[in-house]
């Protein structure tokens, strides 16, 4: 029998995920990336706010032999005549998935390009990540302002771990009663999701961390952050998370994408909507969960059953780690249909997310399959919410 050609437009976790589950007797599988690293971006937070080293590695390392890596950007994914066209060709197939991630756009918020050209930001490249560094290093002392920019933010835990690790970090040097912290949020509360923002707003008004909720950043001016509602925040140091949109590739047809460039997909099945040969998993959708590593994950899992021929159907998994600051964290549980877990703070949290750094790249080739499926069996949002809801 011929093989199926699969051609995957993305090199991030979830494009080699997906690559290396699907079985290459029957499957032709080609990457297409515009770069050929794959970066550890929950160190991005790390990098900001400890000063810590970003890990990497080459895309080709990641893949099993057989799979065929291309450095040749996507400019456009033809979806009725089922090809890819790159900078270097074009590319026919039997199925595609898409997973190109999401990408910041700074230029939809007046002001804010030349406040991240200035003070970075820890969502979008290492170079950003280290520049916020810098200036924390710097930093003796006035109002330090962080928060979101607009409601799609990718790994939805990351606004608040910012300012608890850079409250830490502030307490550390014992700049604490020379500084103001001032969290905003387009949401009425701290964290979106209610159950763990009981959890977690407690902790940062313990902290001294002003909260200011339904502030959406209409633009920056000088040493000033203005909303739509008329709200004004001044600063000495701004860390802003940038808006997000879908990545910049033509589609045909045009009407798959929503106004963000988001690609409207199935939320169980992750198939593109309209057709059946083609898939998108990850940031790259338009599915009502959170934009994080362990979405695109699971869907890699559950779009490679279905090429396979096996039923399954994804149910909305979130399952995010959050770093509280001072060795203690939690996680985001919750699934379509349960509610977020108000799952406790404790060390042991933390650790497990220190050691996801420690296995990620194994992960991506699929060496601790098992114990994760054991993981997420064990911290079924259905039994946890049982535990931690009495």
């Amino acid at each position: 029998m011929e093989k199926k050609r699969v051609v995957i437009v993305g090199g991030g976790a979830g494009g080699i995920i997906l690559a290396n589950s699907l079985n290459q007797k029957d499957f032709d599988v080609t990457i297409l990336d515009k770069s050929d690293t794959q970066v550890f971006q929950p160190a991005f937070l790390y990098a900001a706010f400890m000063g810590k080293e970003v890990p990497t590695k080459k895309i080709p390392k990641l893949i099993k032999k057989g799979i065929k890596f291309k450095l040749d950007p996507v400019k456009k994914v033809d979806l009725t005549n089922k090809k890819v066209f790159t900078e270097g060709g074009e590319y026919a197939y039997d199925y595609i998935v898409v997973a190109t991630g999401t990408m910041s756009d700074a230029s939809t918020v007046s002001g804010l390009k030349e406040i991240d050209d200035k003070y970075g930001d820890y969502h979008t490249s290492i170079e950003n990540a280290q520049r916020v560094w810098k200036n924390l290093n710097s930093f003796k002392g006035g109002t330090i302002v962080l928060g979101q920019a607009s409601p799609i933010c990718k790994c939805p835990p990351s606004p608040i771990e910012g300012v608890l690790l850079t409250e830490m970090l502030i307490n550390r040097r014992k700049l604490k009663d020379r500084t103001k912290l001032v969290f905003f949020t387009p949401y009425p509360r701290a964290y979106s999701a209610e159950p763990i923002n009981n959890v977690v707003e407690p902790i940062m008004k313990e902290r001294g961390i002003q909260i200011m909720t339904f502030f959406d950043l209409d633009h920056i001016d000088a040493n000033t952050l203005y909303s739509l509602e008329g709200d004004q925040i001044k600063f000495d140091l701004p860390i802003i998370i940038p808006p997000f949109k879908g990545a910049k590739i033509d589609y045909e047809p045009k009407t798959v994408l929503d106004d963000d460039r988001f690609i409207k997909t199935d939320k169980f099945n992750m198939r593109i909507q309209g057709f059946d040969d083609a898939f998108a998993i990850g940031d790259a959708t338009n599915i009502p969960t959170s934009k994080a590593g362990v979405g695109a994950h699971l869907e890699a899992k559950i779009v490679a059953n279905i090429l396979q021929g096996k039923e399954d159907k994804f149910d909305g998994r979130t399952n995010c780690p959050f770093d509280l600051g001072y060795g203690k964290g939690t996680f985001v549980i919750g699934s379509y249909d349960q509610p977020v877990v108000p799952y406790p703070p404790s060390r042991l949290n933390h650790f497990e997310k220190m050691m996801m750094e420690k296995i990620y790249w194994s992960s991506l080739k699929g060496t601790f399959d098992f114990i994760f499926n054991l993981y997420f069996r064990h911290t079924d949002p259905i039994k946890l919410n049982k535990k931690f809801s009495k």
